[in-house]
């Protein structure tokens, strides 16, 4: 149907209140004095850096991490307050704007501790340390590295921090290596906690910790996924906890036509209508974050039934089978991701369909598209 009070070509729309609303649930489960440090980085996982910090200061949430130094300014200069902890790597080189932005750095590793401090610049960091992930950070086993690091002139470590690389699996095996992966901070901390280096900020939870492993002890926990009301896959899986998707992706359908028996749809010739069909032209392709891979596997919703897509996507075009839809127009709002009528579309489907998960399927919906905000 034609929504004339809708965007022109294709859009996000998105729920502020829905993310307030799973960041006080995922705080319910959090034991007296542990924060969240929301993690806002590729653009709040395409709803929005700014506007989703902003709504979270609202409700109590001052601390946020994101990827890169060039996230942190862009959330300083829009007057996002509290901390910024930067989870990437940035070179020494910048470590003024670090400085000048007031914004707390991961420390990768002993070498990057030591460039930073040499650069004359006070460097306010979180240690990372690792625990079996073998991304960032020093061993959990190396102390004498960890130690060291403690004690360079010129960095403040104000916490220390690990990332579960297998937490949203709930295979055996990988649930017992979370659990060596908590068992060997949770030592590390007794150790430091033992040696004297009291009032170090601890966190290792991000969303599947904090819905599946419980922790004492930490200062922060760092929701991503979960504040966005979605699952990174396993769509049937009870995760014991009510959230509610905070993101729409709908757009127009740019032309209806008729695709006789024995023609072809879009590029490489792989569909082939074997009967007259009816089809609608989306103004969607993958430069706006649509997978590719979705060719022929996904679905949208069209006047509140789902169609299924035909032909491959193209950069700027997606076609969908509506021969059994009446009514149809040029004009007309397709729903990708969200809910129509009685029908719904989640993320985390739609992921899966392309072979992927919902983390990257939301952080790549591109600059293209035109954010609504629905409260």
């Amino acid at each position: 149907m034609y929504l004339k009070e809708k965007p022109g070509r294709a859009w996000l729309e998105i729920s502020l209140e829905n993310i307030k609303w799973n960041y006080k649930k995922l705080m319910e489960r959090m034991p007296k004095g542990c924060k969240c440090m929301a993690v806002v980085k590729a653009d709040a996982y395409g709803h929005g850096a700014v506007r989703v910090a902003e709504a979270l200061s609202r409700v109590g949430c001052d601390a946020f991490a994101v990827a890169a130094l060039e996230e942190g300014i862009a959330l300083r200069n829009a007057g996002i307050q509290g901390k910024i902890l930067v989870l990437g790597y940035t070179m020494p080189r910048d470590a003024f704007i670090l400085n000048h932005y007031d914004l707390n750095q991961t420390i990768v590793d002993e070498a990057h501790a030591r460039a930073l401090a040499g650069t004359g610049y006070p460097i306010c960091g979180h240690l990372a340390v690792d625990t079996g992930m073998n991304r960032l950070g020093i061993s959990s086993r190396d102390r004498e590295a960890l130690e060291r690091v403690l004690h360079i002139p010129g960095i403040e470590i104000e916490g220390l921090y690990s990332h579960m690389s297998v937490a949203d699996s709930r295979e055996k095996e990988d649930c017992e290596f979370t659990l060596r992966q908590i068992a060997d901070f949770m030592e590390l901390k007794a150790y430091l906690d033992k040696k004297g280096y009291g009032g170090l900020k601890y966190h290792m939870q991000s969303s599947y910790g904090i819905l599946f492993y419980p922790m004492e002890g930490m200062q922060y926990v760092r929701p991503g996924i979960a504040l966005y009301g979605c699952q990174s896959n396993h769509q049937d899986e009870n995760l014991g906890i009510v959230l509610k998707p905070a993101l729409q992706l709908q757009c127009r359908i740019g032309c209806v036509r008729t695709v006789a028996p024995g023609e072809f749809i879009s590029y490489g010739r792989t569909y082939e209508a074997k009967e007259v069909r009816r089809v609608a032209v989306l103004a969607i392709g993958y430069a706006d974050g649509l997978p590719r891979s979705l060719s022929g596997q996904g679905f949208a919703i069209v006047r509140g039934r789902k169609v299924p897509m035909v032909g491959r996507i193209c950069m700027d075009q997606t076609m969908l089978d509506i021969t059994d839809v009446d009514g149809v127009a040029e004009g007309d709002v397709a729903t990708l991701i969200g809910t129509e009528q009685e029908e719904e579309i989640k993320a985390v489907e739609l992921a899966e369909k392309a072979g992927t998960i919902t983390n990257e399927l939301l952080s790549r919906l591109g600059g293209r598209l035109t954010k609504t905000y629905a409260d």
